[in-house]
């Protein structure tokens, strides 16, 4: 195994505490210590990262962001990406403005919301304690990912129909909009060969179903087991392991001769 990935929010930040538990940054430079590349598997852009409270960004070496359709160097410099279709951003703008939802549009270089404040925009920015994006019209320029605010449970069925592109829940009245064939797991894919290593060679740590195709395809994959954990991820992990406020991935990775 030469690399290890984690996922953000869930699995580095603790659900209930909303912060990154000290024995998680520990476990992070430890593993670093012994050899192995440490990236982050997040659906958050590049300008989210940054503030992420009380983290020092600079203890990992690389970044997979917006759910794989970014990958960025240790340096913050984009080495790939992965747009969507100008095609299929029209007719989710279109869809959301039809049905009172926000959307934030993300490039490489950050994100902006695209279309009205809603409620459901102002709740899922509360949840993970970010600010709101400045808005923007968009003019057709290349979209990497695609955050809608809905009501939980939506069934965005009939938008799948017309796309080509997958609407995954997260934890709140937020949805992950990943273009067909773009998961983590792609860009996962994209860095272990930038790095000359075998693409399956790493262990991942995520709590979310958009963690499903990195832990899968992962010599060694873990499911953070939280209050909003997915149980269906945790029952196809490899391995599950506590919350982030229990020590869950420092102990998993101690008791496993890791660190």
């Amino acid at each position: 195994m030469k690399a290890v990935f984690f996922d953000v929010d869930g699995t580095l930040i603790d659900c209930v505490e909303k912060r990154i538990p000290d024995s998680s940054v520990k476990a992070i430079k430890e593993l670093r210590k012994n050899g192995y590349k440490v990236a982050l598997a997040t659906g958050r852009d590049i300008i989210s990262i940054r503030g992420i409270k009380d983290l020092d960004i600079s203890i990992f070496d690389a970044y997979v962001l917006n759910n794989g359709a970014a990958i960025y160097d240790n340096t913050l410099q984009c080495i790939k990406s992965f747009p969507f279709l100008t095609k299929d951003v029209e007719k989710i703008l279109e869809y959301c403005n039809n049905n009172n939802m926000s959307l934030i549009f993300d490039t490489v270089e950050g994100p902006y919301l695209a279309n009205e404040i809603t409620d459901f925009l102002i709740e899922g920015k509360t949840y993970y304690e970010e600010e709101l994006p400045p808005y923007t019209e968009w003019k057709g320029e290349e979209v990497i990912k695609i955050n809608i605010f809905g009501p939980m449970g939506y069934d965005f069925s009939e938008l799948e129909k017309d796309i080509s592109a997958r609407i995954v829940p997260c934890p709140t009245v937020c949805y992950d909009v990943m273009a067909e064939g773009i998961s983590k797991q792609t860009g996962i894919r994209e860095l272990m060969k930038y790095y000359g290593f075998d693409e399956n060679d790493y262990m991942a740590f995520g709590d979310q179903e958009n963690d499903w195709e990195m832990l899968e395809n992962a010599t060694t994959g873990v499911a953070v087991k939280d209050i909003d954990g997915s149980e269906q991820l945790q029952q196809m992990a490899d391995y599950v392991c506590g919350a982030p406020r229990e020590d869950g991935i420092y102990n998993f990775l101690k008791d496993n001769g890791y660190i």
